[in-house]
């Protein structure tokens, strides 16, 4: 599973820097626009759903009820196009006030060849939650390894043979989930599983998953009103609409998936830590909560730094190497100290859920939300990308200490993370340095070795000082065994 999941990211991200080296930072700014709010839409189909029917199908499928287990499959099916197609409809017949909303109405076209995916999207997220409870873990990674190949694929065939490259970059989200919903139906009937009468479950369906559904859809939308709001905002502050899609193309749809790399060594240790953390609450072991809960926290803080000195020593060249763009670049190096907000708010937020506080997070997530607009609104026409960044950090900044706050209040541990903020913080400046003065000397070498080389000397620095101040703890992505020698609970987080 752990090497299907990272072999899926991997394509993903090497996908993004193809793509955004083929569209520009312009037509990059226009389709990150649409995508963002595809994703509120694609969120209200693949959320919710899924997660329900994958806990009903372990449940089922404990009890050896394989009927009842199938007829949960199809009603959630039958639900979920009845609402892709409701949402289809909806997005054909408003298109022209939805694209009023985005500062180039070529954002509008580009949504409406990705609209198709929606329907293909509610088969494979219905039948992917039946395969995941009944722990097809594999099959539910070849297909989304699938759905990569294929808008991969489609971008590259229909590239090379003159096609324009924004417009196919929009059907290829389509194409892609496509084949993903035709292996998805594939796997589940070569499984074993069957359709069969949904009778009586649809409504009990709809009703468990809205919750869910609904704090997803607040999450993703506060992505879809950034797009919509900085291009207006840069706009106003004087200029034209292509140089609006340009700086938030090499923003965000360039720099900040950089950024978001330590995440996946976030989400490797959330995979570890919060099953047991949840087995610890059930269990009332306040003293491995409290273990838990802090070592998280400071493990996110180790993660959230260690990247910084590359980025912000190297973030220029490597804007140039990645997506031959230096504003890329620039702002890479600039919101470099995100790093550490993400990678805490991010482990954060999934320990509130382990710790029965969904309501709060979703709350403090909010709350973050709404200072990040209110310092986007309050610049007035001085509004930036810099201050994008800015405004998004203290956003998430904010969101980490409510939840911060809210676990120390259950959890009742020390302020020892405080000392590896610390330590983690003051260890950039010399690792900074490093990284800078390694990349000069090695100026004879390729790009590519030089951030190679330079960056892995200022990483191995953070880390092995972070080892010696007893702040990175490796056992954290590793699963303890019991006395027994069998695994502790290895089971696979589902998507919350």
């Amino acid at each position: 599973m752990s090497f299907f999941t990272f072999f899926d990211r991997l394509l993903g991200f090497l996908f993004k820097i193809y793509l955004s080296r083929q569209l520009g930072a312009a037509a990059m700014g226009v389709y990150q626009v649409a995508l963002s709010f595809f994703m509120v839409l694609v969120t209200l189909i693949t959320s919710g759903m899924p997660l329900i029917v994958s806990k009903q199908t372990a449940k089922l499928r404990a009890a050896k009820n394989f009927g009842a287990e199938n007829s949960t499959a199809t009603a959630a099916l039958l639900v979920n196009i009845v609402f892709a197609l409701s949402l289809t409809v909806i997005v054909l017949v408003f298109n022209r006030a939805i694209g009023r909303l985005f500062a180039d109405d070529l954002s509008r076209v580009v949504l409406l060849l990705m609209v198709p995916a929606l329907f293909f999207s509610s088969i494979y997220a219905s039948l992917r939650g039946n395969l995941w409870g009944r722990g097809k873990y594999t099959a539910v990674s070849l297909l989304e390894i699938a759905e990569q190949f294929a808008r991969i694929g489609t971008c590259v065939v229909f590239f090379s043979l003159g096609f324009d490259r924004l417009r196919v970059a929009a059907f290829a989200m389509t194409i892609g989930c496509i084949a993903a919903a035709l292996t998805c139906v594939i796997c589940y009937f070569a499984t074993g599983a069957r359709f069969k009468s949904p009778k009586g479950l649809m409504k009990p369906l709809i009703k468990d998953s809205a919750p869910v559904t609904g704090g997803r859809f607040a999450t993703s939308a506060v992505g879809g009103l950034i797009a919509i709001t900085a291009p207006f905002l840069l706009i106003l502050g004087g200029m034209t609409r292509t140089e609006a899609m340009y700086e938030y193309g090499f923003s965000m749809g360039m720099a900040m998936p950089l950024l978001y790399i330590p995440l996946t060594f976030v989400c490797r240790l959330a995979f570890v830590m919060i099953p047991t953390l949840s087995r610890a609450m059930a269990e009332k072991d306040t003293k491995s909560v409290r273990r838990q809960t802090e070592g998280a926290i400071k493990m996110s803080i180790v993660l959230g730094t260690i990247f910084f000195p590359m980025f912000f020593m190297l973030g220029g060249s490597i804007g140039l190497f990645v997506y031959d763009n230096a504003d890329a670049g620039m702002f890479l190096r600039s919101a470099a100290w995100l790093l550490l907000p993400i990678s805490v708010e991010s482990i954060t937020s999934s320990m509130m859920h382990s710790l029965d506080l969904e309501i709060k997070s979703f709350v403090h997530y909010l709350i973050g939300a709404a200072l990040m607009f209110v310092l986007f609104f309050v610049s007035g026409q001085a509004f930036s990308i810099t201050l994008m960044g800015v405004a998004m950090g203290a956003g998430w900044t904010l969101s980490s200490i409510l939840n911060i706050l809210a676990i120390r209040k259950k959890a009742k541990f020390s302020l020892g993370f405080l000392f590896t903020l610390v330590v983690s913080a003051g260890l950039c400046i010399p690792a900074a340095y490093i990284t800078g003065w390694l990349y000069q000397l090695l100026s004879a070498l390729p790009t590519f070795f030089r951030i190679a080389f330079a960056g892995g000397a200022g990483i191995t620095f953070m880390v092995a000082l972070n080892f010696v101040f007893g702040n990175f703890k490796i056992e954290y992505f590793i699963a303890k065994k019991k006395k027994s020698g069998k695994s502790v609970d290895k089971k696979i987080l589902l998507p919350q």
